[in-house]
């Protein structure tokens, strides 16, 4: 019985050790002009969220696959960088990640930035539409987007779900082993 506690306290332990993730604190500069923060970004546009889920990216900066949230939108107006009827942002959860609150079904002025995927947060000018009459003004009325991208094309990779479903299959199997064990022990 005490063998199967120490191996039990072994594994707690490199669990502790290896089993943290890092994490990052959002940082920003104060919101800028919409003049300046148009010249920064990579493409501005304005769109409907359609869809948001949650997947895992490399972020360049760090190096590291991070958690965020992906959210598709239907793209109505573009003024720079984008051309799709289509488009995917990344950004993080909110709450110290610098992520924006999107919500399906509102329609958002985006600023975004392309880092190998196109990214937003709350260090951006990005927007509810209803807030961004100042910047639609300062820009212009944009143009519609060209290049049809069907949502359906822009679908969440299954490598999460994968996943997730095989480490609580493993951390089944693992309590199913200890029982096995500790009952052998036992007799």
């Amino acid at each position: 019985m005490k063998r199967c506690w120490c191996w039990v306290l072994g594994i707690a332990v490199l669990f502790c050790l290896y089993g943290g993730a890092r994490t990052y604190a959002c940082d920003c500069v104060p919101p800028r002009f919409p003049s300046e923060e148009f010249t920064k970004s990579d493409a501005v546009f304005s769109g409907k969220v359609v869809r948001i889920y949650e997947t895992t990216r490399k972020e360049p900066e760090i190096g590291e696959r991070v958690s965020q949230r992906a959210v598709v939108f239907s793209v109505d107006r573009t003024w720079k960088g984008i051309n799709e009827t289509h488009v995917v942002v990344y950004t993080g959860f909110g709450g110290g990640d610098c992520g924006y609150p999107f919500e399906v079904g509102k329609e958002y002025l985006v600023y975004a930035y392309d880092d190998t995927d196109w990214v937003t947060g709350i260090c951006s000018l990005t927007k509810p539409l209803s807030l961004a009459q100042a910047d639609i003004e300062a820009f212009g009325k944009g143009k519609p987007p060209t290049q049809r991208m069907a949502a359906e094309e822009l679908q969440e990779d299954g490598w999460n779900q994968f996943f997730l479903y095989m480490t609580v299959i493993f951390v089944i199997g693992f309590i199913v082993f200890l029982y096995v064990v500790q009952t052998r022990l036992q007799k």
